[in-house]
């Protein structure tokens, strides 16, 4: 069985990939932001130095100023001397201070009121050559306050930025170790989820397969390779269940009709089917012949039903030795087989034949209505347990064909008792299957006659005299009218007959089988009438079995048409005329109003095998 790629986006080695991805960029995330927060330190550093230097240097501007304001020169030689270190130390003092402010690019605000100051005492200075030092002093002096209070802002404004950068980097740190400990989980989830518990499953699931337990506990929905493999052990364990099941139901099949039911109940849980049906080669070897359907939909495929070998597609599966799958296209233009074109017209549109490998010629059909609906996991499936399947069938056949055989056996002894019945059991259990057939289309018995029904009427009609083996033959073979009490006798024969089946059923009951349970309300019902005059039991109505009455009025109106020894046949008419006289009466009027209704079919068989 071809598996599926597994998507690329769904594939172990893109998931684990996708994890450790996603693990390096958050190592390289926090590598990049701790490298940032380093030359971030360092600008702080420098910042919080140069703040430390603009105060130093604002506090010597106002101390040498006011040491220079009380001592002020007063003479020329003096403020020549003084030219030489105070206005010196001014000129520094301040082309420090603008350095220094220059660098706190954050404070522009700070930096041009420096900037105002700078230039008033610039203003105030005067020429460079004999600078007004005296005035510049005092000037300082007059706006001690306010240069006082510019230093106080920026070591202020310094501060608060600092707070806030250390703030936003301690929730950059915390949001990035969430982060890392976001994407660590989530690799650990991954891994759990992808890898390490469906591996668990995996191995569990394996274990259980080994100790034979094929019911699975969980299922992996993942996509990933995993879930491949989980995928293919489960219908490795799938397949085995349906064998393992399908081998207990062989062993319950007790006819081909039980078969078909268990393995249309198996199969209808693991495959698209919407029938099951048995095809044969016909014996004729120019057909093939539909013999068997089992499903639950409202299908019109037809048991009996035989269907040209001329120019069929579909017959090379007699003789393949796998299962075929066919899907029905569109190109209905006459090229197509019978039994194609009756499955088209059936609403067939999907089918998987499986040939059994050996003498038979019996295919088994899975059909479905649904276009495309078995592909080459359900035709592994069936190869799987191929075994099985054609086991199954060839038990219950053998043992069907055993019992027919037995019941043909049975049914000929009772006939040889009474060799004047010419082809009465052929005819009759013909008129039966008809009658059955009406019954189960158009009357309130419908749902109680399906396709096994009406086989069962056909087989185990001709047994509902087999009780008169045990009749004397002085009795059964005298010519003239019989006493009271050897009518009494005669009337003896269906408890005979029923008793006789009902030692068969008790030996195949023994052996796990039943098959004999029509046979035996035939043989016991078919004189009993409508009006409970009938014999050996005096059942009336619906206390008759619906298969006795059916047999009962098939046997009474062969006996009327054909000729005896003792009369002569009656026309058909004649006969019906009794029919409508004895509806209610003898007959079941549901019973007689579908033989009006079959009469065509019933006088088809009458022509073709009348006794003359």
């Amino acid at each position: 069985m071809k598996i599926a790629p597994t998507s690329i986006y769904h594939s172990l080695r893109f998931q684990i990939t996708l994890v450790i991805v996603l693990l390096i960029g958050v190592l390289l995330i926090n590598t990049l932001f701790s490298f940032y927060s380093e030359n971030q330190r360092r600008h702080d550093y420098d910042t919080l130095q140069s703040s430390g230097t603009t105060q130093q240097l604002f506090s010597s501007l106002i101390t040498r100023s006011s040491q220079y304001a009380e001592a002020a020169p007063r003479d020329w030689e003096t403020y020549f001397r003084d030219l030489g270190m105070y206005g010196q130390d001014l000129n520094n003092i301040i082309l420090k201070l603008d350095n220094t402010l220059l660098t706190l690019t954050d404070l522009p605000d700070l930096q041009q009121q420096w900037k105002i100051y700078s230039q008033e005492i610039h203003t105030v200075r005067g020429d460079l050559a004999e600078p007004k030092l005296e005035a510049v002093a005092h000037w300082v002096v007059a706006h001690q306050e306010e240069i006082n209070a510019l230093s106080d802002q920026i070591d202020k404004r310094i501060k608060t930025m600092l707070d806030q950068q250390l703030k936003t980097q301690s929730q950059i740190n915390i949001a990035l170790l969430a982060l890392s400990l976001l994407v660590g989980l989530s690799a650990l989830f991954a891994l759990n989820q992808f890898f390490s518990r469906p591996l668990q499953s995996i191995l569990s699931r394996l274990q259980h397969l080994a100790q034979g337990k094929t019911a699975a506990d969980d299922a992996i929905t993942s996509r990933n390779e995993m879930g491949t493999i989980y995928s293919a052990i489960n219908d490795l364990a799938f397949n085995l269940d349906t064998t393992f099941n399908l081998t207990r139901s062989v062993n319950q099949a007790t006819s081909v009709d039980s078969a078909l039911c268990f393995v249309y109940r198996e199969y209808q849980q693991r495959l698209p089917i919407d029938a099951l049906c048995l095809i044969r080669d016909s014996n004729d070897s120019q057909s093939l012949l539909l013999e068997r359907v089992h499903s639950d939909q409202q299908l019109t495929l037809q048991e009996n039903s035989r269907y040209s070998k001329l120019h069929c597609e579909l017959c090379s599966m007699i003789t393949l030795s796998e299962p075929l799958l066919w899907q029905e296209d569109q190109d209905w233009d006459g090229k197509h087989s019978e039994l194609a074109i009756y499955l088209h017209n059936a609403g067939i549109n999907s089918a998987l034949f499986f040939p059994f490998n050996n003498q038979s010629g019996s295919v088994l059909l899975f059909a479905s209505i649904k276009p495309s609906a078995f592909d080459e996991k359900h035709l592994q499936l069936l190869k799987n347990a191929g075994g099985q399947l054609q086991h199954a069938f060839e038990k219950t056949e053998l043992v069907e064909s055993l019992v027919i055989s037995a019941i043909s056996g049975l049914s000929k002894l009772a006939e040889s008792r009474d060799p004047e019945t010419g082809d009465h059991l052929a005819r009759m259990s013909q008129y039966s299957m008809i009658l059955a057939e009406e019954l189960s289309h158009n009357s309130p018995y419908q749902d109680l006659i399906d396709n096994r029904y009406i086989r069962d009427i056909l087989r185990f009609s001709p047994m509902h005299d087999i009780g008169k083996v045990g009749i004397a033959d002085s009795i059964l073979l005298k010519p003239g009218r019989l006493t009271g009490e050897e009518r009494r006798d005669m009337e003896f024969h269906p408890a005979i007959g029923g008793e006789v089946l009902k030692r068969c059923e008790e030996q195949l009951n023994a052996s796990g089988h039943s098959m004999f349970t029509t046979g035996i309300e035939i043989a016991e019902g078919h004189h009993e009438k409508w009006d409970g005059s009938g014999y050996p039991h005096g059942w009336k109505e619906k206390e008759i079995p619906l298969s006795a009455r059916i047999v009962a009025v098939a046997d009474v109106f062969d006996a009327l048409t054909s000729k005896r020894p003792y009369k002569e046949a009656w026309p058909v008419e004649k006969a019906l005329k009794l029919f409508d006289e004895e509806s209610g009466k003898h007959f079941d009027p549901e019973i007689i109003k579908a033989f009006h209704r079959a009469l065509p079919k019933i006088l088809e068989i009458y022509e073709r095998l009348k006794h003359v």
